[in-house]
C-alpha cells in the first residue's frame, strides 16, 4: 500500500512538472510575441528605399549630434521616426541628409530624410511597431559639420 502511494505521488509529481514547463515556455512564446510586433501595413512605398552611400563620413568642422529622436506616433502605434540634427553647441544643422536604417523583412533597410531650418527631420516607415527598434542614424558631413554615425533603439510605445 506505502509503494502504491509513493508511486502515485511520484506521478503526480512529474505530470506537475511537465505542466509547470509547458506554462512557462508559453509564457515565454507570448511574452516575446506581445513585446515586439511589426506590422507591414503603410503607406511609404518600397522605392523609398535607398543604397547606402560609399564614402567615409568627414571629420571637417563641428561636432555634430542627433537630439531627441523619438517615434512618430499614428493611433497608437508607431510609423515613423523624428529628431533633430544640432553642432555640439546646439546650432541647428540644416539642410543636412540623414540615413536611417532598420530591419525589415529579414533584411538592412535604409531610408533618406533631409534636415529642416531648425535641423528637425521626419520619417515614415513601411510598418508600425511597438516595442524597441534599433536603429542606425548616420550623417555622412560637409566641409562645415563632421559625420556622425549613431546607433538609437526608439520606443513603438505611446502614452
Amino acid at each position: 500500500m506505502a509503494k502504491n502511494d509513493g508511486a502515485e505521488r511520484q506521478r503526480r509529481i512529474s505530470y506537475q512538472s511537465v505542466l509547470m514547463i509547458v506554462v512557462v515556455v508559453i509564457s515565454i512564446i507570448v511574452a516575446g510575441w506581445t513585446l515586439v510586433t511589426v506590422s507591414t501595413t503603410s503607406q511609404v512605398p518600397s522605392s523609398d528605399f535607398v543604397t547606402l552611400p560609399n564614402q567615409p563620413l568627414s571629420n571637417k568642422g563641428d561636432l555634430v549630434k542627433f537630439v531627441s529622436v523619438t517615434a512618430i506616433s499614428q493611433k497608437g502605434v508607431a510609423v515613423g521616426v523624428k529628431g533633430y540634427l544640432r553642432t555640439a553647441s546646439g546650432a541647428p544643422v540644416s539642410g543636412a541628409t540623414i540615413y536611417l536604417i532598420y530591419f525589415l523583412d529579414f533584411s538592412y533597410r535604409t531610408q533618406v530624410t533631409t534636415t529642416d531650418q531648425n535641423g528637425y527631420f521626419q520619417l515614415y516607415f513601411p510598418m508600425n511597431w511597438t516595442g524597441w527598434l534599433p536603429l542606425t542614424g548616420i550623417y555622412f558631413g560637409d566641409d562645415q559639420h563632421q559625420g556622425l554615425k549613431q546607433d538609437f533603439s526608439v520606443s513603438g510605445e505611446t502614452n
